[in-house]
């Protein structure tokens, strides 16, 4: 199949950064940035597909939490870690309705914007996120 020129876009991206890639990827500037994107597409593909009726886990605003899913947060240097399971949020054997009410619990009973104090690692996810960043 032929590719029509109306068939790609063009992205705005500093000069230098992409004199670096076509240095490295001389042949293949374009399918790395292509990769690349796909990829990041593909990770991030559960933060924005909204509510799902047929999967475990919660819903927290426009981020959905699948089953499995940690949530920490450090509180005078100790790390308290709760879990997704199925559409239930557990922590020491509490359930609790609300991510605002667990980092409340998780966090003394004090006050806290649940947004800026967890941080969440889904299933697939092989690092720790804050969880304000899945909002984004």
């Amino acid at each position: 199949m032929a590719l029509s020129i109306d068939s790609f876009v063009a992205v705005p991206m500093p000069h230098d950064l992409y004199a670096q890639l076509v240095q490295r990827y001389p042949a293949g500037a374009a399918s790395v940035i292509e990769q690349v994107v796909q990829d990041f597409l593909d990770r991030t593909a559960e933060d924005f597909a909204g509510p799902r009726p047929d999967k475990r886990g919660i819903q927290w605003e426009s981020a959905f939490l699948p089953d499995g899913t940690q949530v920490r947060t450090k509180y005078f240097g100790k790390l308290q870690v709760a879990e997704i399971t199925g559409s239930e949020i557990m922590w020491e054997g509490k359930t609790f309705p609300s991510m605002s009410q667990l980092a409340r619990s998780m966090r003394g009973n004090t006050s806290n914007n649940a947004w800026k104090v967890l941080e969440i690692k889904r299933p697939a996810d092989a690092h720790w996120q804050p969880a304000d960043y899945l909002r984004r």
